[in-house]
């Protein structure tokens, strides 16, 4: 099988001849051009051979001018709908543009989206999220409504682009917020969004972030993967090939990854394939690996891999 042949396999169900091996981390070229990005990344997915390459989305949310946080329900009614072309993600767009035409033919790539509370945490809220759910909840779900618009017409402009799919980060877990506070202000605009890019694209994962999941809330989301933290905070792979039929995207410990051996991220892989089976299963870190990961270590998950 080719490249493409065997993520196809795997997301129909069907046994490939080796399980899909990707793995990926951030580049820090936030500041760089759409050229260098896309070079990056089609440089990293060369020498490492890899089955999918995961697109890394690190450009900015652009924060409203003369603003250094948005902690307040005015802060937050300055944000507005945009053109991601003419903000720093249509920077991120250019690089998907030559990644897919660099990669046509030849495999399928995905492209990161934070959900838009993660957005809006990471980007512009920052510490005042928290006051802003309990004081100001109404304020605060407008605004996750603007920027969750601007995520679809951003992940409508990727798929347009070349990406086969959506790697949509959603921390949906104790450590970010309460259940409560999830049903609320992440699952309805994570559910919008993924219905609004529903059939755009063949390869949409859900990346459940975090260790205390709430993931029976995410089971139903209509995507064609999970990848989750199998080994930090679980379910294993077992436990969550009882729990759904989508293929499973996991089995590396991306915490201690540059910390051990190669024999034991081939020992990782190897366990990781045997509770997973032959079918409907990626091999892949559990979130981004240390960007200072040498090498050899991603040598040797890749060759546990095939092996």
């Amino acid at each position: 099988m080719n490249k493409i042949e065997r993520v196809r396999a795997v997301l129909a169900g069907k046994p490939p001849d080796q399980p899909p091996f990707t793995i990926w981390y951030h580049f820090g070229n936030q500041h760089a051009p759409a050229e260098r990005a896309a070079q990056v990344h089609l440089e990293f997915f060369a020498h490492y051979d890899l089955d999918l390459l995961k697109v890394m989305n690190d450009y900015d949310y652009p924060m409203p001018a003369g603003l250094d946080v948005m902690a307040t329900p005015a802060d937050l009614a300055r944000l507005d709908p945009f053109d991601p072309l003419e903000t720093p993600l249509g920077t991120q767009l250019r690089a998907i543009e030559q990644i897919g035409r660099a990669l046509a033919g030849q495999a399928l790539f995905v492209d990161t989206v934070f959900n838009a509370w993660n957005t809006l945490r990471r980007n512009l809220v920052k510490e005042a999220m928290g006051a802003l759910m309990t004081d100001h909840p109404t304020a605060l779900e407008r605004a996750l409504r603007v920027v969750n618009n601007n995520l679809i017409a951003y992940a409508r402009a990727s798929l347009e682009r070349g990406a086969a799919g959506i790697f949509f980060s959603v921390p949906a877990t104790a450590e970010s917020l309460t259940r409560e506070q999830f049903e609320r202000f992440m699952r309805p605009f994570d559910l919008a969004l993924l219905e609004a890019v529903r059939g755009l694209g063949e390869c949409h994962v859900l990346h459940a972030h975090g260790e205390a999941l709430y993931l029976d809330r995410l089971l139903d989301y209509p995507v064609h993967a999970l990848s989750w933290s199998d080994l930090h905070g679980g379910p294993g792979i077992a436990e969550a090939r009882e729990l759904t039929p989508l293929p499973l995207m996991a089995g590396i410990d991306h915490v201690t990854f540059p910390y051990v051996s190669a024999a034991v991220i081939r020992e990782q892989v190897q366990r990781a394939r045997a509770a997973a089976g032959p079918t409907g299963f990626f091999v892949a870190p559990g979130c981004a690996v240390p960007t200072y990961s040498f090498p050899p270590l991603i040598l040797a998950a890749r060759d546990a891999a095939r092996g």
